[in-house]
């Protein structure tokens, strides 16, 4: 376990210090830039290590770097460096992307459940939860955003309903966009559960 948690911290090293450098660097030249904001997301980013120590397992290579890629390209360019602004569609597509993201960790759920029983699920079934995974995080965001709004005073939802179901959508069309990847290329094996592998090889030998 704890070679496995060294991998991990040191797989998120690289990244939080290029985030805290950029950030610090480009302050001396734009003042919008959050470098503190900046810190609390580079400690976000211990968060396979942290789900590794907590529940007693593995987080596949492929998971973690998609999560470290997504903290970049959302919380870190989106919100501490200011691109949410910049590019109005840069939420998005982040949303689109966490959504692949998400159905990956809904396939590490099937696979580890099917694991513990010893044989694949029906595949209708594992296509449900993968793709469910994506569209549960994304309503759980939205309504956080809108309590963080209601109850602190943020603007999270500043675009009213149209951002908020826009943000759904683009999780569950990203969700579908993990599946359709895994049915054309077979990627990421190290998340794939049996019953997705099983369905895959009966469409090549057909």
């Amino acid at each position: 376990m704890i070679p496995a948690l060294r991998r991990s911290l040191l797989l998120a090293l690289p990244f939080q210090l290029a985030a805290i450098a950029l950030a610090v660097l480009l302050s001396m030249f734009l003042p919008h830039i959050k470098v503190g904001l900046t810190v609390l997301l580079a400690a976000a980013m211990w968060a396979p290590a942290l789900s590794e120590l907590v529940l007693r397992t593995r987080m596949p290579w492929a998971l973690q770097v998609h999560y470290l890629a997504f903290m970049f390209a959302g919380p870190f360019f989106g919100s501490a460096l200011g691109v949410y602004t910049a590019i109005p569609d840069w939420d998005t597509l982040v949303h689109f992307d966490s959504g692949i993201m998400l159905a990956w960790l809904g396939m590490l759920f099937v696979r580890n459940a099917e694991d513990r029983i010893g044989t694949a699920l029906p595949l209708w079934f594992a296509i449900v939860v993968i793709q469910a995974t994506p569209m549960a995080f994304a309503a759980a965001w939205e309504i956080s955003e809108y309590a963080s709004d209601v109850i602190i005073g943020t603007a999270s939802q500043r675009g009213g309903l149209e951002d908020t179901m826009t943000d759904i959508v683009a999780g569950t069309l990203g969700g579908m966009a993990g599946i359709g990847l895994l049915a054309m290329i077979g990627r990421p094996r190290s998340l794939t559960p049996r019953s997705l592998v099983r369905s895959r090889r009966v469409r090549q030998i057909g």
